[in-house]
């Protein structure tokens, strides 16, 4: 199956699960690679878990990071697991916005506007325009550091009430800036 440029040998892809077994610095271990082993050579594909961006946007307290340089090596020894089973590895980057674990210390909640989560009941802080170009700037960082990882697609989350949902719908969304109002505008983050 082919898409884009990948080619993958089988057309099933292994959708991101939250195993938690990243270290408690949300580094790759030995149980995490085992597990994608026992599976890289039955899909096509795998996206291990959601990637955190930043330590303050966290959903599990070991979630897997790909926040800092030092993150890269043990993530490339994730993918080489995936690849050694034949298998094509997709980064899932993740921002969870107003989603992020308040109880984890220093985690932050924040969104396109300051509507309460239904999940967690957070009342997020409203993003201004600095704080919505440093989370592109953490995607862009996040996708450069993933490539150097030698993963092999990028996974952008636009369901599940994480930070792109939040700016894409009209319930959560109620700016009236360029990042709010209309489904164009919703769209531009």
């Amino acid at each position: 199956m082919e898409i884009g440029d990948l080619t993958l040998e089988d057309e099933f892809v292994m959708a991101p699960v939250k195993t938690g077994y990243g270290d408690a610095d949300g580094q790759v271990t030995a149980r995490l690679r085992d597990f994608y082993a026992r599976r890289a050579d039955h899909v096509g594909a795998i996206t291990p878990e959601p990637l955190a961006l930043d330590p303050t946007l966290r959903e599990l307290p070991n979630q897997l990071r790909i926040d800092s340089e030092e993150a890269v090596a043990g993530l490339s020894t994730l993918t080489e697991t995936i690849h050694d089973g034949d298998a094509a590895a997709i980064a899932h980057l993740n921002h969870p916005g107003r989603m992020a674990n308040a109880s984890i210390d220093g985690t932050v909640q924040q969104s396109a506007s300051a509507t309460p989560c239904e999940r967690t009941g957070v009342t997020p802080e409203r993003m201004d325009k600095s704080d919505i170009e440093a989370a592109i700037e953490l995607f862009a960082d996040a996708a450069a550091r993933a490539e150097r990882a030698d993963f092999d697609a990028i996974e952008l989350q636009f369901g599940h009430g994480y930070l792109v949902a939040q700016f894409l719908s009209p319930a959560v969304n109620d700016r009236d800036d360029d990042y709010g109002g209309s489904r164009r505008a919703r769209a531009r983050f």
